[in-house]
């Protein structure tokens, strides 16, 4: 969070307060169709946060900077101009995600430059592209005819990844047991600056009966940054192989290839081992990410990856005993060890996809909407927007579809939303917002067992 704003001043279909923060909503400043401005202020810090949201890829939040020229692009790109510049100015793990786009898409222009911070450079250019990592100062001195925020790529392309690897390295580390032993890496904390830092992190000490309980494993920090000092003050934790110095993220990544297994807070590594194919365990707080839905044991976006999730804010114990339940049921598992959804698997690529409630999403809409009152059985397909977002808030099973897929579960409830119908996206947005439990990246707007008794005009007031 950087730059204040006035939220008396700006014109916007919605402006609201939530506890300690006020949200504004408005029509994008560059008039980007399905999108909207979004402005969050924390009235106790005075720390405010600008994004771009694009309705068509509700998890791909763009930062918003009006200090520099703008980076969103606001058309799709003619490819006869065959020249581009993808704005990677996220956070890594965002970068990461986001990643599986550019391919398909750099491939229609001549010329590609990404412009990213400078530990991300060797990253890149071992994927193999003809893609040039720039710093934002070279990107400024010789502009491109095309800009595109690299959070909005999703918007021009589909996934081509369907969830398997596609991040290479040099040479790719084989994952081995020391001894026999499991190689199982450890992350835990976020970024030391940033809102959600505490509300992502788990205590250190908390892994300690973890650690303490399973010496047949070999256990190896993957905390990048000034957190793994913390391995110091723990006497416990000498069990745990400190990372080595990385100088860049490339290193990290060839880290994170050399395990077993991977257990992540909601970070980089969690997304670099992801995109690596590595089992990764992520550890989600309460509310997590968009990107990670509601309730799901897996996601589309990694097939090696399992959520385990807090069922209460800031309640880490109970996924704390999840995790020695599954690492139980490992401790006589062979090389190579298939982690999918946490049972031994001989066999299985580890890879393997996780099991979700969203591959199942058409059936289970189908099955979640209700009968209209005049027409028996029916299911009802045309409803005013107010009373689709009215049933969305009060049904689980519709909210989950709801925040991964809103304008696919409206369109099936006859509802239809116009590119430039600002003032119903921001309805949609601050509806997904209701429906997840808050934002992601600032203190929760309100406790989730507090939604299932609100009616619209009490989670509207």
């Amino acid at each position: 969070m950087s730059r204040k704003f006035d939220p008396v001043s700006v014109a916007s279909p919605f402006h609201w307060a939530l506890e300690d923060l006020h949200v504004s909503i408005r029509p994008p400043g560059l008039g980007q169709p399905w999108c909207l401005d979004v402005d969050v202020e924390r009235l106790s810090t005075g720390e405010s946060e600008s994004m771009l949201w694009d309705v068509n890829t509700p998890s791909s939040l763009a930062r918003r900077s009006n200090e520099r020229s703008p980076t969103i692009l606001t058309i799709r790109p003619e490819f006869p101009e065959r020249d581009l510049m993808i704005v990677a100015d996220q956070g890594i793990g965002d970068i990461v995600q986001q990643w599986r786009y550019v391919p398909q898409v750099a491939a229609q222009f001549d010329r590609v430059r990404v412009q990213c911070r400078p530990e991300l450079h060797r990253l890149l250019r071992l994927q193999g592209l003809r893609i040039e990592p720039v710093t934002p100062e070279q990107a400024q001195a010789e502009p491109a005819k095309v800009q595109v925020a690299l959070m909005r790529m999703g918007a021009l392309s589909s996934d081509p990844t369907g969830g398997r690897p596609y991040l290479k390295l040099a040479s790719q580390p084989a994952a081995t047991r020391n001894q026999g032993r499991l190689r199982v890496g450890l992350n835990w904390s976020a970024r030391a600056t940033g809102a959600a830092t505490d509300l992502k992190s788990v205590p250190l000490a908390l892994f300690a009966g973890l650690v303490r309980g399973h010496p047949e494993i070999a256990w190896k920090s993957l905390q990048w940054g000034s957190a793994g000092d913390e391995l110091r003050a723990h006497s416990w934790a000498a069990a745990i192989e400190p990372l080595e110095a990385m100088a860049d993220v490339a290193d990290l990544a060839a880290a994170i290839a050399g395990l077993d297994l991977l257990i992540s807070i909601d970070s980089a590594p969690a997304h670099l081992a992801g995109a690596l194919g590595i089992p990764v365990w992520n550890l989600l707080s309460r509310p997590c990410s968009w990107r990670w839905g509601l309730n799901a044991p897996g996601t589309s976006l990694y097939r090696s990856m399992r959520l385990l999730r807090q069922a209460h804010q800031g309640e880490w114990g109970a996924v704390i005993d999840e995790l020695e339940a599954l690492l139980g049921s490992l401790q006589d598992a062979p090389v190579p060890v298939s982690l999918d959804a946490g049972r031994q698997r001989p066999g299985i690529d580890p890879a393997a996809r996780m099991p979700s409630p969203d591959h199942n999403a058409d059936a289970r809409l189908a099955a979640s909407i209700p009968a209209a009152p005049d027409a028996g059985a029916a299911p009802l397909r045309a409803m005013r927007l107010e009373d689709a977002l009215r049933m969305c808030r009060q049904q689980l099973d519709l909210r989950t579809v709801f925040v991964s897929t809103p304008l696919e579960l409206l369109a099936s409830l006859g509802i239809e939303v116009g590119a430039r119908d600002y003032g119903g996206l921001a309805e949609i947005f601050k509806a997904m917002v209701e429906c997840h439990g808050g934002f992601s990246w600032c203190t929760p707007l309100f406790r989730e067992d507090t939604l299932q008794g609100r009616t619209s005009n009490d989670a509207l007031a």
